[in-house]
């Protein structure tokens, strides 16, 4: 085997394995729309996976911490 048989074949399998690599995301995305989540999952804010959160003893939104690591 030569030089030029060996680049070829690493052209012709890199080529088949971004074509196999292209199908198996497509249908992963295909997978993914498929699954809708259920209507338990959906709150009426629209917040799934964060809630509010007020520090005990605040109850004022205008009050800010002290000693933020941004501050001088």
């Amino acid at each position: 085997m030569n030089i030029i048989d060996i680049l070829v074949t690493i052209v012709v399998v890199t080529i088949l394995v971004t074509i196999i690599l292209a199908v198996v995301t497509y249908v992963a995305y295909k997978l993914r729309l498929a699954r809708e989540p259920s209507s338990l999952d959906r709150s009426e804010d629209g917040l799934r996976y964060f809630v509010s959160y007020s520090p005990s003893g605040t109850s004022d939104p205008d009050v800010t911490a002290e000693g933020h690591a941004t501050e001088a």
